[in-house]
């Protein structure tokens, strides 16, 4: 909470005190860098962040969150403002930045660790971090969305594990359940899928980490598969993804809200393959925008 009423007073901050000796600071993921590009005057003004694992997904949502909010006209092409990289992209739609961190924890904390340095020097202030993102679901038709109120890793705790100095740490995950909430709020009745607030698996790996038998390797039945899928439902886990833990335990120890939204695109009590077409899942893939749109324009007092 400190931290929070900090970053809302006084701009972000980080919990590292290295960054305050530091005179310039290579965002290289982003191709961005303090001497290089005038930070403040650039995103002084971001409010919401928004993040997905598809480069192509998140310029999509940076179009269509534009045009939500009046700053992006009908023919409009965003700059991917991380033109100098070829790792993520970056697009900016009035108060909204829109990035992609690629698949994984791994890939998604460099370019988190970026993003938040990237607010912090640019004196940003009350800042929210929403994932957007796809997964497979437990228990609930495909197409459903998914607000995470909880979180757990690989071995069903509620924490991450990450090594530093050849140590392994274990940070909280620890999930905001009013903005969880919120989000969730924003659904409607006429809308043609399902808004579920749920617990989050977060696996290190999609195959056999996902429990999926169909990988290069696989040391486990199809039986073995259905108990465990089975068992994560009586846990009350409606989804399954790759970076909530991440995401949610480095955000906290930054001290930034965050949320996670995502679209499932199967149930694992079914079957363990994606079988929709393409444009089914691209109308899918839309779903969690459409929700997250609602909540910013609603924060930003915008008619809905």
């Amino acid at each position: 909470m400190e931290n929070e009423n900090r970053n809302a007073q006084n701009g972000m901050q980080l919990p590292n005190p290295h960054l305050a000796q530091m005179t310039d600071d290579n965002l290289y993921h982003f191709g961005i860098s303090r001497t290089s590009h005038d930070l403040p005057a650039l995103f002084g003004d971001v409010k919401f962040v928004c993040v997905g694992g598809s480069a192509r997904r998140m310029e999509n949502f940076a179009h269509y969150i534009g045009k939500e909010l009046g700053v992006v006209s009908a023919n409009e092409r965003l700059p991917n403002l991380a033109g100098n990289s070829d790792r993520f992209v970056l697009y900016k739609a009035g108060p909204v930045l829109s990035a992609n961190h690629g698949i994984g924890v791994p890939s998604m904390s460099v370019a988190l660790h970026e993003l938040l340095k990237m607010l912090f020097y640019a004196r940003s202030r009350d800042v929210t971090f929403i994932r957007i993102g796809t997964c497979g679901g437990i228990g609930v038709p495909p197409g459903s969305v998914i607000v995470s109120n909880a979180a757990v890793n690989g071995k069903m705790e509620p924490a991450f594990e990450t090594v530093v100095l050849a140590k392994g740490i274990h940070r909280p995950i620890i999930v905001d359940q009013e903005l969880a909430s919120q989000i969730s709020s924003c659904s409607r009745t006429e809308d043609p899928f399902k808004v579920i607030l749920g617990k989050t698996y977060c696996t290190d790996d999609f195959f056999e980490g996902q429990a999926r038998t169909h990988g290069a390797v696989c040391d486990i039945s199809e039986e073995d598969e259905l108990q465990f899928v089975k068992h994560l439902n009586s846990q009350g886990v409606k989804n399954i993804e790759m970076e909530s833990a991440g995401f949610f335990a480095l955000c906290h120890k930054a001290g930034v809200k965050c949320s996670v939204v995502c679209v499932t695109f199967i149930d694992r009590l079914s079957t363990e393959d994606v079988t929709a077409d393409a444009d089914v899942l691209s109308e899918w893939t839309q779903r969690p925008q459409v929700l997250v749109a609602r909540f910013i324009k609603k924060r930003l007092v915008i008619s809905v």
